[in-house]
């Protein structure tokens, strides 16, 4: 029965293929991997991969990187206008086995993700990870890992596929820059970069369209001695890109608010893998604003203008998020999740956020250090 279907299907013109494909979630179409030989074989093709994923719907979900572990996450908002309470739950865990490890038990520090793809930093080393088709990829370092070192995972952007790879860099003074490609599983110095930037070690990088964004600072050096004496700790932050085509980092790009104190709370987020997203709390009158690019110009320099989303007031609640938070921005129930830590809770705590002043705080599971919660969407890309 599985054949007649399958040559029926293979009998149909491609385009019409790929219109139907284009509209059945990863998550479902992977099961036809193992009908016949000749799904297989489509589903590992690169060209066909980098289509699908393009034309496909996509289907997002939540997970949740907590006590070194990635988890699923629940959230379903869709009653809050309604006086319905929202659902908020930590699901089961990801599995992720570690084979450099006695164990066999994977203890994930960071992870970065594109396109389905999950760059995970672990306590023996880097793993890339599809959790959809349950495919890894074991990265050798050439020097020990570092656990101040940063990585970013994104793709040269070629016209019949993806080329995936992942950046390397020590955030000092002068670094080597290092790529690793996926396709040629080796790693290559492209050569010592003096930044005029610093990224601050707790800051997490996010994709979009397979280039790599992370809030920065002008190097302390570059701010004037004037602004120094007036304001010990002025610092002036944009964004900085890295181009995974050009294998360079990018102009920087003015954020659309003055951050006046180094304790002022800055996140970047990315929304439905289509615009970047940015959250900023003042330290002082803890007013907080959520801002959105309107469009991504993708050139030399790069072009971004914003808009707000969401500006509310938080001193009534007393409360002041780290700069560890992480968010997501629901545009249709028009409110933010933000996961963040609480030194005096015992539990990690998730809070709904949203315009006329909506606020709502929920215990979802026991507390763990600085747990991050991110958007997820499953591909077939083949690692």
């Amino acid at each position: 029965m599985t054949t007649l279907k399958t040559s029926s299907f293979s009998s149909l013109p491609w385009d019409l293929v790929e219109d139907i494909l284009a509209r059945v979630p990863a998550t479902s179409l992977k099961r036809l991997r193992s009908t016949c030989k000749q799904w297989n074989f489509l589903f590992n093709d690169q060209i066909f991969t980098k289509m699908y994923f393009d034309k496909a719907e996509k289907q997002f979900l939540v997970l949740i990187l907590r006590l070194y572990t990635v988890c699923s996450m629940s959230l379903d908002l869709r009653g809050l206008h309604d006086n319905i309470d929202p659902s908020i739950e930590v699901k089961g865990k990801l599995s992720l086995i570690d084979p450099h490890c006695s164990s066999r038990k994977t203890f994930v520090s960071k992870v970065f993700h594109c396109n389905g793809l999950l760059l995970c930093t672990t306590m023996t080393g880097l793993v890339v990870w599809n959790p959809c088709t349950d495919q890894t990829r074991w990265i050798k370092t050439e020097v020990p890992h570092n656990r101040n070192d940063k990585y970013a995972l994104g793709y040269g952007n070629y016209k019949s596929c993806y080329n995936y790879k992942i950046m390397k860099f020590l955030d000092l003074e002068s670094f080597d820059l290092e790529i690793y490609e996926v396709n040629s599983n080796s790693w290559r110095v492209l050569g010592t970069v003096t930044p005029d930037f610093t990224i601050p070690l707790d800051a997490e990088g996010v994709s979009l369209r397979g280039n790599s964004y992370w809030i920065a600072s002008h190097k302390r050096e570059e701010i004037e001695e004037e602004e120094e004496e007036e304001n010990e700790y002025f610092i002036n932050d944009f964004l900085i890109s890295f181009d995974f085509t050009t294998e360079r980092f990018g102009s920087r790009v003015s954020l659309p608010f003055k951050c006046e104190s180094s304790w002022d709370t800055i996140s970047l987020s990315c929304v439905r893998e289509e615009r970047l997203s940015l959250f900023f709390q003042d330290d002082g009158t803890l007013k907080m604003e959520i801002w959105m690019t309107n469009n991504i110009t993708e050139t030399k320099t790069t072009t971004m203008s914003w808009s707000p989303f969401l500006k509310i007031d938080l001193y009534t609640y007393g409360h002041r998020f780290g700069n560890e938070v992480s968010f997501l921005v629901d545009e249709e129930n028009k409110v933010i999740v933000c996961c963040d830590e609480e030194e005096d809770d015992i539990n990690d705590t998730v809070y709904i956020i949203g315009e006329n002043e909506y606020w709502r705080k929920e215990d979802v599971v026991q507390r763990s250090y600085r747990p991050r919660m991110f958007s997820y969407v499953p591909s077939l890309v083949q690692i």
